[in-house]
């Protein structure tokens, strides 16, 4: 998967659930903040499948928890 693609795919899902989603920064990984929650998305242009799908994850995870 891209990463601009998983990027743009995890904006719209903050979006969607009315979250924060802001960049923080980072050297070896761009450092992002889901409602509170570090997510980190390593400076590749390509994101492995198996990868991808745990940040996706660790996202619907944050805005669980938002739910609660």
């Amino acid at each position: 998967m891209k990463k601009a693609d998983l990027e743009k795919r995890i904006k719209a899902l903050a979006r969607s659930h009315a979250a924060e989603w802001s960049y923080l920064g980072g050297t070896k990984h761009d450092k992002y903040s889901l409602n509170g929650t570090i997510i980190m998305i390593p400076r590749h242009r390509e994101i492995g499948e198996s990868l991808a799908a745990k940040i996706l994850k660790d996202c619907y995870r944050a805005l669980d928890d938002m739910d609660d």
